[in-house]
C-alpha cells in the first residue's frame, strides 16, 4: 500500500478494544466509506495483555516499550514500528495500537517453530496453524497487509520478510477475525471483495461500525 496515494482511518470497535472512547464520526459510515478502497482488521482484545492503546488523546491502556505498534497520524499516515524505538507519542498522533512484540524486526523473522503456541496469541484449541493477519512496513514507508489461511507465526513472518518488510506486527487470528477487503465505487454504490476466499466475514461488515476495531484505507 503506497502511503502517497492512500490515507488510513482507524475505526475503534463498538465493543473492542475494551474501554476505548468512540468519537461521533466513528458511528457515521459516510465519514469513512465515501473514499474507502480497502479495509483490514485490527488487533487482539486488550484483556489478552497484548500491549497498549492510545486514541484521540486518551491512553486507554499503557503503551509498552519494545512492543510492535501501528500509529495513525492526523494527516492519515500509518506507520508500523517498535514503540519507544521507531515510534513515539507526539501532538500529531491520533492512534497507537499495540499488539505483541514485533513478529519481524530489522528485516528478520522473530517467530520460531519452537515457540510456545501462546507466544503469538491464544489460539482456539491451542492449534498452531490458524487464520492470521499481520501488518508490516517496508524501508520506503510502503505498507504490507498479510492474510494467511491455516498458517503458523513463522510462515507469516517468512513471507513478510520475503516481501521486504523491515518491521511487522501480528494483528488478529482464529477462524473469523482476520479480514482483508478491497472496495470499488460504481454508480453510487460500494462493492467489496475478499482478498482471500477463506475469509469468513463479508466485506459489508466494515460498511458500518463493527464490534472489533479495523482500519479503513481511503484514496487521498
Amino acid at each position: 500500500m503506497d502511503p502517497s496515494l492512500l490515507r488510513f482511518r482507524y475505526m475503534p470497535g463498538s465493543t473492542w478494544p475494551e474501554n476505548g472512547p468512540v468519537a461521533s464520526a466513528d458511528t457515521a459510515p459516510a465519514t469513512w466509506t465515501a473514499r474507502m478502497v480497502a479495509a483490514f482488521n485490527g488487533g487482539f482484545k486488550l484483556s489478552d495483555h497484548v500491549g497498549g492503546y492510545y486514541y484521540l488523546g486518551d491512553t486507554v491502556a499503557p503503551l509498552r516499550a519494545g512492543y510492535a505498534a501501528f500509529v495513525v497520524s492526523r494527516d492519515g499516515t500509518l506507520s508500523v514500528g517498535v514503540w519507544g524505538r521507531d515510534l513515539h507519542l507526539s501532538s500529531d498522533v491520533v492512534v497507537v495500537r499495540q499488539n505483541l512484540p514485533p513478529i519481524v524486526a530489522d528485516g528478520l523473522s522473530q517467530a520460531k517453530a519452537a515457540d510456545p503456541v501462546y507466544k503469538w496469541g491464544l489460539t482456539l484449541q491451542h492449534l498452531r496453524a490458524v487464520n492470521r493477519s499481520a501488518l508490516g512496513q517496508l524501508a520506503d514507508g510502503s505498507l504490507v497487509f498479510e492474510y494467511g489461511h491455516l498458517v503458523t507465526p513463522p510462515t507469516i513472518a517468512t513471507y513478510l520478510v520475503k516481501a521486504g518488510v523491515q518491521t511487522a506486527m501480528m494483528l488478529d487470528m482464529n477462524v473469523v477475525w482476520p479480514t482483508g477487503f478491497l472496495y470499488a465505487h460504481a454508480h453510487g454504490e460500494l462493492h467489496g471483495t475478499k482478498i482471500n476466499s477463506h475469509i469468513k466475514r463479508p466485506p459489508s461488515v466494515y460498511l458500518t461500525q463493527y464490534q472489533k476495531d479495523f482500519v479503513a484505507v481511503q484514496a487521498r
